[in-house]
């Protein structure tokens, strides 16, 4: 299915048989049919809505935008609100993996009021990233970045280097080869990134909304994870315990595989259903 908005194209999926609706953004590289894998933890209480993030599966900018055009949280308001109005949400949840997580806690400091639970799944946007933040916001690091992207031969050379002072971990190494290893993978990692460059929530308002709002939260991450290790767990849950059920998985980064139906199934039996039935 395709939502029309301002020229752009949103792609999503629809499934579940739940009254309550999910709002699913899946993580870099993926496409919105990856949370099909937790439908047995899902859709006998929601009905998911699951969005192909820009640049993957069947969203696209209109013709003529640069496909590395910033999304301003303005118009990710706007598109949000009138997708919601086209559905008749009033209230709803959001699910959110990896850059996915990041898209919903930016939401959901955007429309608090209308957020009814979070699920997040080894969630960006919860610890700064330098260089996220130096590839995209500052004007040298953009420029290198490009470069990258054309010569990425300098780059590893860079990366092995810190692997070897002890400043990247042997699996963070492998996982920036697989993501920049041919250049359509560059390419598209440059108009991801820089796609997404203006939602960057701060972990301190998302506690506070959480907490002014009484919003319940499941968060899962990987124990072995090399991109957005537990310790961004514990920024989020500590001090937000009453609130937050967080559940560290013996795995990498990859939350979504059918497996884990098993483990996340309980945690969200725990803190998210009892609120939504209630």
């Amino acid at each position: 299915m395709i939502f029309e908005f301002e020229g752009y194209k949103i792609g999503y999926i629809k499934f579940g048989k739940g009254i309550h609706p999910l709002l699913a953004f899946h993580g870099f590289g993926q496409q919105a049919e990856v949370f099909y894998n937790l439908e047995a933890a899902l859709g006998q209480n929601f009905t998911v809505y699951s969005f192909h993030l820009f640049h993957h599966g069947t969203s696209q900018y209109p013709d003529g935008v640069s496909k590395s055009e910033p999304i301003t949280p303005d118009f990710h308001k706007a598109w949000m609100k009138a997708f919601l109005q086209k559905e008749g949400i009033e209230k709803f949840s959001m699910m959110g993996y990896s850059l996915g997580g990041r898209i919903v806690l930016q939401t959901m400091q955007q429309m608090p009021e209308r957020i009814q639970s979070l699920i997040l799944l080894a969630p960006d946007g919860i610890k700064k990233s330098f260089w996220y933040y130096y590839a995209t916001q500052n004007p040298r690091g953009k420029i290198l970045f490009k470069r990258t992207v054309e010569r990425p031969e300098l780059f590893f050379r860079l990366v092995k280097y810190l692997r070897m002072m002890g400043f990247v971990s042997k699996k963070m190494e492998k996982f920036t080869h697989a993501q920049f290893g041919d250049r359509e993978k560059r390419e598209k990692v440059l108009h991801v990134w820089n796609a997404y460059s203006q939602l960057v929530p701060r972990v301190g308002i998302s506690k506070q909304i959480i907490r002014n709002y009484n919003i319940p939260v499941a968060l899962f991450t990987g124990k072995y994870d090399p991109v957005l290790n537990s310790e961004i767990g514990s920024i989020l849950h500590k001090g937000m315990e009453d609130l937050i059920t967080w559940k560290v998985l013996d795995t990498g980064h990859d939350l979504l595989k059918p497996v884990y139906c098993e483990a996340i199934y309980p945690v969200l039996a725990e803190r998210i259903f009892p609120v939504l039935n209630k």
